[in-house]
């Protein structure tokens, strides 16, 4: 009976002492970081760098006419982005807002400023920058645009 008794102790200390493999993982956790609606786009990726920046605008703050090296997804965080694109409405501005979003393609030439008085922040997720090229490419102000 003492023998079984300290059997049945050892085993039960093995069993705590020995913790199983799925006891001991931590599970995934998923924080997002930013969430907008957007639109469905199709836009096409090439082999290279993926490039996530937060992003943040003073008042007044612009980026000037630019291009991006590849498709580019944004996701505006906090405040109102002001966006001309001469594809779009001729130009005319139009405001990208908290919780708001928008996927530019590729060699797009396009400006985004901030005309408040509060910071817009956002995410840009660059999908693909080819090496050797620039996330942000500077460009020079497209006929019939005024911004």
């Amino acid at each position: 009976m003492k023998i079984t008794l300290f059997a049945l102790a050892l085993l039960a200390s093995a069993a705590v002492a020995v913790p199983s493999g799925a006891a001991t993982r931590e599970p995934i956790v998923a924080k997002a970081l930013a969430l907008g609606t957007m639109k469905a786009t199709l836009v096409h990726a090439t082999t290279g760098a993926m490039v996530l920046d937060q992003i943040t605008i003073a008042p007044g703050g612009n980026f000037g006419w630019h291009t991006h090296g590849s498709p580019v997804a944004v996701v505006v965080t906090g405040g109102t982005l002001t966006v001309f694109d001469p594809s779009i409405g001729k130009c005319a501005p139009f405001k990208v807002s908290r919780g708001q979003s928008f996927v530019e393609p590729a060699n797009h030439i396009h400006l985004a400023r901030n005309d408040t008085a509060r910071p817009v922040t956002l995410y840009a997720l660059y999908l693909g920058i080819p090496k050797n090229v620039g996330a942000n490419i500077p460009a020079k102000q497209p006929a019939g645009c005024s911004a």
